[in-house]
């Protein structure tokens, strides 16, 4: 599986951020297909710390040096990431669904929990349990990742949850990650 885009938005007809996720099959990179999964302002209020957390703990086992950066080289590596992506011409591409078959059916899933793996050397792995069974996992690098996290922020913000997303500053990267249910 060759993941190629990835789309957060609110839906106001549902009150959810539907998460996209645009794949094609590494031996015929010519089938594009599709997840969704819905989010809930539960969900992602449970989330969000969590991911942060999570995030923090992975730059530490990664990057041991800069777990003590300061805010500056912290916020600087974040803009590098978004800007990378920004040149690498995915980031600021709509979301291409025409050609994507959907791979269960034409309603997004519902998450019951999400579950965060962090291996040295490895990808942050964020992985989703939708109510009817199944796991979906999505590993994501550090560019990407960070770029999952404005989206996030960006769906939120256009939801008028007021859950005020931030990214954490370098004193909030010290405390100890564990697992969302």
């Amino acid at each position: 599986m060759h993941l190629e885009q990835l789309n957060l938005s609110y839906l106001i007809s549902e009150d959810r951020i539907v998460l996209k996720i645009g794949f094609s099959l590494a031996e015929h990179e010519e089938i594009k297909k599709e997840i969704q999964v819905f989010l809930t302002r539960r969900m992602l209020k449970k989330m969000w710390p969590t991911l942060m957390e999570a995030i923090s703990a992975h730059m530490r086992i990664n990057r041991p040096e800069a777990a003590f950066a300061s805010d500056e080289l912290v916020e600087m590596e974040r803009e590098n990431a978004l800007n990378a992506m920004r040149d690498g011409g995915n980031f600021d591409q709509a979301y291409d669904d025409v050609q994507r078959e959907s791979v269960h059916g034409t309603k997004p899933l519902l998450l019951d929990r999400i579950q965060f793996h962090l291996k040295l050397n490895e990808a942050f792995w964020i992985q989703f349990f939708p109510q009817e069974g199944g796991t979906i996992d999505l590993k994501l690098e550090t560019p990407l990742l960070h770029g999952f996290c404005k989206l996030l922020i960006d769906a939120e913000k256009s939801s008028d949850w007021d859950l005020q997303l931030t990214l954490p500053s370098s004193e909030q990267l010290h405390i100890p990650a564990h697992r969302l249910n």
